[in-house]
């Protein structure tokens, strides 16, 4: 902070006092936090843990539904061979 920042703080302490200043700063940094939680930037510790043990799973199941669904496409895709070497 500069002298200049100092020197108008001290001014408006000195006008209204520090309750007043303070209550401004608490309010301030109060609706910064607010903000950020409705904004989903700031989530608690444990429903992050709960958030990416979900994803995993998904990602887990997805996984595996995949992995079946690639089998039969290789094997309708052997099929559809088979037809059209035998004419």
């Amino acid at each position: 902070m500069t002298h200049d920042q100092v020197s108008g703080w001290a001014a408006l302490i000195d006008k209204y006092g520090i309750l007043p200043i303070m209550a401004i700063v608490f309010l301030a940094t109060t609706f910064f936090f607010v903000r950020k939680l409705l904004k989903g930037e700031l989530v608690p510790r444990e429903f992050l843990t709960k958030a990416e043990q979900q994803r995993d799973e998904m990602a887990k199941m997805l996984g595996e539904n995949t992995g079946a669904l690639q089998q039969v496409t290789i094997a309708v895709n052997n099929l559809k061979r088979d037809e059209a070497r035998r004419g």
